[in-house]
């Protein structure tokens, strides 16, 4: 039987698609690179995607030179991309009884406002919470939780 840390418990955050609404599992986290002041943002936490991915506005208000060639290509969806690598600080669990910190890596976008939303990929966070996406409830009971393994 799997014993869990803690769990952290998050509404969804709906938002309104060509008149349908659609349900996110949206976060606020802190992010951090190096020694930088760490900047509050929400990400999404995105279980169809592999990696974090930042935009370079984002990435450029952290403190990373974005301006630099791309050193990887990905692919998603909406095509391919060219990203830099870097490694960043990520902070979660502000105002829960436990908060979760840790060094991640992260890609950023060689264009400005993309991703919309950053995204919070499958890794490492997935290797390190069970998460539930509570979307079948009533609605005043819809929730993501994340249980720390």
């Amino acid at each position: 039987m799997v014993r869990y840390q803690y769990h952290l418990s998050y509404d969804f955050t709906s938002f309104n698609v060509k008149k349908t609404e659609v349900l996110r599992p949206i976060i606020p986290v802190e992010l951090q690179y190096k020694n930088n002041d760490p900047i509050e943002f929400t990400m999404l936490v995105d279980s169809g995607a592999d990696i974090s991915l930042i935009s370079q506005d984002v990435g450029a208000s952290l403190g990373i030179d974005t301006r630099r060639d791309p050193d990887d290509m990905i692919q998603g969806v909406s095509g391919d991309t060219s990203t830099l690598t870097e490694k960043i600080t990520i902070r979660f669990g502000m105002g829960h009884k436990y908060q979760y910190k840790k060094e991640i890596p992260v890609q950023i976008t060689k264009i400005r406002g993309y991703p919309f939303i950053p995204a919070l990929g499958r890794d490492p966070l997935f290797k390190e919470f069970d998460i539930h996406f509570r979307m079948g409830l009533p609605v005043k009971e819809r929730k993501f939780v994340m249980s720390k393994l």
